[in-house]
């Protein structure tokens, strides 16, 4: 179940991340932003915990009129959260530049802040 949330979080990453007009200024900026964004992935670590206090989430990119785009769930045992929040950070500022360029409207809906739930030692956002 874990292993399909990933799978589905990064599909809706990339197709996030795939619409818009493109130019080549903004296909850079997308290539930066995915990278950010696969660099805090890997930095938020959802192991490692035991009891479901331990766990933490974090909203996750941008959306053009503002708020997360989604929440990740991670172990505040075995993440530093102090570089994964420097790398969050890195990325708004990487996809709301993508956004700008893309000229990519947003629906400015809110994104719903999910519960976390641990899982086999895994911290979900459900």
């Amino acid at each position: 179940m874990t292993l399909l949330a990933g799978k589905l979080a990064m599909w809706s990453t990339a197709l996030v991340l795939s619409a818009g007009p493109k130019t080549e200024r903004a296909e850079q900026l997308k290539k930066q932003a995915e990278q950010v964004a696969s660099e805090a992935r890997t930095l938020a670590n959802p192991s490692g915990c035991a009891q479901v206090e331990e766990c933490q989430q974090v909203g996750f990119g941008v959306k053009a009129c503002g708020g997360p785009r989604e929440y990740i769930a991670y172990c505040s045992k075995t993440t530093n959260v102090k570089a994964l929040e420097g790398k969050l950070a890195e990325l708004d500022k990487a996809e709301r530049a993508w956004l700008e360029e893309a000229r990519i409207p947003s629906n400015c809906g809110l994104t719903r802040k999910p519960r976390v739930r641990l899982v086999d030692g895994m911290c979900i956002s459900r």
